[in-house]
Parts: C-alpha cells; structure tokens; sequence
C-alpha cells in the first residue's frame, strides 16, 4: 500500500498526459493503411440494434460510426463495454457518406512501474480510518465546480489543471504517505 511520492506523482503526471492527449489528439489522423483514418474520443452513445457508435471527437464534434461483422474489436469483447464516457480511438474508412468502423479499441492508460490502481474497496476502508490513521492523501482531480457538488469524504479539490502547475507545493512532503488521485474521466 505504500508508495514513494515520486511513483505518485509520476501516477499523477499519467494521467495528465492521458487527459491532455484526449484534447490534443483528438482530431483525424492518418491510420494503419492508405485510406484508413483514425480518430481519438468519447463514447456518447452505442446503438447494437442499428450497430452505430457516436463519439465525441475534439474539434469536430460527434462522429457516427457503422461497424459490423468485420469490424476488429480491441481490448474488449462486447459493445457493452465502450458505454459513455469511455475513451476510444476508432479506425474507419469512408463509403459514401458512411464512416465504416475497421476497429474500435479502448484507450487505456498503462500505469509506470511501481504504480498500482487502488480498488474502489481499498479507498472505502482508508477513508473509514481516515487519512491520517490511513497515512493517505486523497485528491479529488475534478474540476472545481463538479468537485464542490460532491466528494469522497477526506478529498482534498485540486483540480487538475492546478495540479499540473502546483502539484509539487500542494501536495504532502512526507513520502511515505500514500497520494491516492481520482477525477471522472475514462479511464
């Protein structure tokens, strides 16, 4: 359960990068093959019974996609697993004024080494002890205003932008506290 600061804070620096390469690579890139494109966003709904997936994509709004028999499904198995706001890159090709699906796949951020993902059990009995019978330091990443609504009980609100220009003064000195971050993204 214990963890270095820095182990901690290389977790906190992921999941920055992770939330700025869904704004920033958002948009249309080339893919695998010529005439491939790739896009990068959010599921906002997916229709089994007419086999569409719409996806949020940063600077071009939401995307519809027909996928099918052919279609790769990576890293998961069932549509029911890419619900919103699940994070997606999808590979397709257009045919006519369809945008065909070759692959749909989650995207998923890998933890660095030395990093564990805490199960939402394990936060539950911290927060029973409390943090300093826990020896933890819980950061509620969400924005202000979605954190001011509602919070684990002992969250500190350190949004994440704060985070990515404060963080080292915000943040406990001690380092063998536990720095435990979550937000409501999709990972």
């Amino acid at each position: 359960m214990k963890k270095r600061r820095g182990a901690s804070t290389l977790t906190f620096l992921t999941a920055v990068l992770f939330a700025f390469s869904l704004m920033v690579l958002g948009s249309t890139a080339a893919a695998d093959k010529p005439g491939d494109l790739q896009v990068k966003g959010q599921v906002k709904a997916v229709s089994n019974k007419a086999k569409t997936l719409s996806v949020t994509v940063k600077d071009k709004g939401v995307m519809l996609f027909k996928f099918n028999d052919n279609t790769q499904f990576i890293n998961f198995t069932k549509t029911k697993e890419i619900k919103y706001p699940t994070a997606v890159v999808v590979r397709y090709k257009t045919q006519g004024p369809d945008n065909v699906a070759l692959s749909i796949k989650k995207a998923l951020i890998s933890l660095p080494k030395g990093v564990r993902e805490i199960k939402t059990e394990e936060v539950a009995a911290l927060v029973e002890k409390g943090s300093e019978a826990g020896n933890y330091f819980l950061v509620d990443a969400r924005p202000a205003t979605v954190a001011s609504a509602g919070h684990i009980p002992t969250a500190v609100s350190i949004p994440v932008n704060v985070l990515g220009k404060k963080g080292a003064e915000l943040l406990p000195e001690d380092r063998k506290k536990s720095l435990i971050f979550y937000c409501g993204g999709p990972t």
